[in-house]
């Protein structure tokens, strides 16, 4: 089989050849791991785009994913509202929710820490109608772009021809190793309302002020709705996989009631999903944390994989979601990057990994990698094992 069709069989549930594995790293450990490979020239510009290929293969890997998106195959609206200082990868700048930078001198890495909730203040549930709704033509939905390089306005390889080149979708889409995804942004219902509102405004909104709290998520889900509705129905991109997002757990439990959960999202994902499939795409959704009491909602409606499986998340063990929900979705992630790959042994990742492989089989439903993206720290030895141990 090739990567690509090995992939997209577990994603089906269909039999593998061998379970597929994946990688994903933040940039400082990603460079890190190539220097110690002796892959490409450390102090090359577009590192990454040009050698990503070999280092998965030199690892043994099959995919480079990010959350639920693939990394360097992702594409979305192009953006062509008003000017702006800066575009994050999220968008969130476009509606108004401002990020200032936050710099690692150790690792030499930069991350944006959202800081500003513009309806943090507002009293008028009436107020917020339109807010987002009024934006919706702020993007070219016929035109998508990779989220490495976007419009020119942000992207570490934005102002780099070759990487534009290697970025495009005429590179990708007659590739036998890649999995072309559209998504990644404007999904995130919960977050995006928390984000608007103020994380703490939002959920006491939710429980104490149900007409704002009524408002804000209306607002935000019609234009949700609407966003996704033009792309699905506009884009160009002949994708495989749909991808999508929503933080609604911490590692102790979800942040507000499942109850909640039913009454304000499970609508929206249901419609999203829906869409999505419609177009024949596989929809893969990511959520941190410890997700029992919603995930059962979000495979009833449809999602097909699940990004994250945070084994070091309360009640979250391998052993346990294997056996709730092992069947029903197929699982992208699951080798904590918390603790086991921080502070254990090569051959402590190596049992696990033969744990997830004797629990999965070659059934599908499983693509095995980090639960999220690689931390700087994180000892490069413990990385190999995961691939080793195939």
């Amino acid at each position: 089989m090739t990567k690509k069709e090995r992939a997209l069989a577990a994603m089906k549930f269909k039999t593998v050849d061998r379970i597929p594995t994946m990688y994903r790293g933040v940039i400082p450990f990603s460079k890190r791991l190539m220097d110690y490979l002796k892959i490409g020239d450390p102090d090359d510009p577009i590192l990454l785009p040009r050698n990503h290929k070999k280092l998965l293969n030199k690892i043994g890997a099959d995919l480079w994913t990010c959350g639920p998106r693939q990394y360097f195959s992702n594409f979305f609206p192009k953006y062509i509202g008003p000017e702006l200082d800066y575009l994050d990868q999220a968008y969130f700048c476009t509606m108004e929710i401002k990020a200032q930078i936050e710099y690692i001198e150790k690792y030499d890495y930069s991350y944006l820490v959202y800081a500003s909730n513009p309806l943090s203040e507002y009293d008028d549930p009436e107020k917020v109608d339109g807010f987002l709704t009024k934006r919706i033509n702020f993007f070219d939905y016929k035109n998508c772009v990779n989220q490495q390089i976007s419009n020119g306005k942000f992207g570490p390889y934005f102002n780099n021809k070759t990487a534009y080149e290697i970025f495009s979708y005429e590179s990708f889409k007659n590739s036998d190793d890649d999995i072309i995804s559209i998504g990644d942004v404007m999904n995130y219902p919960f977050i995006l309302c928390s984000y608007l509102r103020g994380m703490d405004n939002f959920l006491l909104d939710m429980v104490g002020n149900i007409k704002m709290a009524e408002a804000i998520v209306n607002e935000v889900c019609e234009f949700l709705l609407e966003f996704n509705r033009r792309l699905l129905n506009e884009t160009t991109i002949n994708a495989d996989v749909y991808s999508a997002w929503d933080d609604v757990a911490s590692q102790e439990s979800l942040m507000f009631s499942p109850v909640l959960f039913k009454k304000y999202f499970l609508p929206y994902w249901k419609k999203i999903i829906s869409m999505a499939k419609s177009k024949g795409l596989i929809f893969s959704w990511h959520c941190c944390g410890n997700i029992n009491e919603v995930l059962p909602m979000m495979i009833d409606a449809g999602i097909d994989v699940f990004d994250v499986v945070q084994t070091s998340a309360k009640d979250m063990e391998i052993e346990k979601f294997h056996k709730r929900f092992g069947k029903n979705v197929c699982i992208n992630g699951a080798i904590d990057v918390q603790k086991l790959l921080i502070d254990k042994k090569p051959k402590d990742i190596r049992e696990e990994v033969k744990k997830i492989k004797e629990l999965w089989g070659l059934e599908g439903g499983a693509i095995i990698g980090p639960s999220h993206e690689i931390l700087p720290e994180t000892p490069i030895e413990n990385v190999l094992a995961i691939y080793e141990a195939f």
